[in-house]
């Protein structure tokens, strides 16, 4: 049965000044970066283009991804009635929380315009940060479950987890109303599990479909995998900010977006969706390897 663990979430200080401390969620999160790196890293050799020159635009992604991140949270918690007295404060992602979906149109922005001045295959490396993306967040969730946070409503499953009173959301405080034996869905398991089996997925059909597909398919599916199951764990987030008085969140209208696109994305680049006369139809690269250019 899974249930939350009292670790503390500094996994060590670094002795400097008076004292640096080193989070287990950071760890975590790096470590699911990495995963997701070394994936794209083979994935782009495969497909004949140099490691290198991803490894350099991923450094790009990540550093924009995680400062758009900051801003889509805080731009979100304002609306919420948050307050930022500082731009430390905004900018401070230690002290605070990320939106991964902002993080995310604001990293796809910067680095479409990086590929674009280091003329690199733009739908390429799409198609390979599309899976990368969904096994480090996939891991980096685990650092929610120690922190105890990203959970849902209470629930009688036996698979809900105990959330400490010192981490529960202002709803969820009262003891008479929630004592201490209630538990809370386990969000960060339930997108965990998502972004794995998706990213099982999307492997499984780049192998089958490599050769077949043309660049920028598996990218469309990536959309379209991500952005519903996020959109449809919103329900069971309330510590998201929502529309009015509605249920409806502006993460998960951005989910859903980002799913629609997706499956324009991947319409238009296997050929089911295109736009004009079959004359005026371009022709379309379709993914063979290349010989490597280390």
């Amino acid at each position: 049965m899974l249930d939350s663990i009292n670790i503390d979430p500094v996994a060590f200080t670094i002795p400097i000044g008076n004292g640096f401390p080193i989070y287990w969620y950071g760890i975590i999160v790096t470590l699911g970066i990495a995963v997701g790196a070394f994936w794209a890293g083979r994935e782009i050799q495969r497909r004949g283009y140099n490691v290198d020159e991803l490894y350099n635009a991923l450094i790009v992604v990540i550093i924009s991804g995680y400062f758009f991140a900051r801003l889509t949270y805080v731009f979100l918690d304002v609306l919420g009635g948050g307050q930022y007295d500082t731009l430390i404060d905004v900018l401070n992602v230690r002290q605070g929380g990320v939106n991964i979906l902002g993080g995310f149109i604001g990293a796809a922005i910067v680095g479409w315009i990086y590929v674009r001045w280091r003329k690199l295959p733009f739908w390429d490396y799409a198609d390979v940060a599309g899976p990368a993306l969904l096994i480090a967040q996939s891991i980096g969730r685990w650092g929610n479950f120690i922190n105890q946070e990203l959970y849902g409503p209470p629930t009688d499953l036996a698979w809900g987890i105990h959330i400490d009173p010192l981490h529960r959301l202002p709803e969820y405080s009262d003891l008479a109303t929630y004592p201490l034996e209630t538990r809370f869905h386990p969000t960060f398991l339930y997108e965990s599990v998502w972004l794995f089996l998706g990213f099982l997925l999307l492997v499984f059909l780049n192998n089958r479909y490599r050769g077949k597909w043309q660049a920028g398919a598996l990218f469309g599916l990536f959309l379209i995998w991500w952005g519903f199951g996020r959109g449809i764990i919103e329900f069971f987030r309330p510590d998201q900010v929502t529309i009015g008085n509605s249920p409806i969140t502006y993460s998960m209208v951005i989910a859903f977006g980002l799913a629609i696109i997706g499956l324009f994305v991947f319409l238009d680049r296997t050929g089911n969706f295109m736009v004009g006369s079959d004359s005026r139809r371009r022709k379309r690269r379709v993914y063979k390897p290349k010989p490597r250019r280390d």
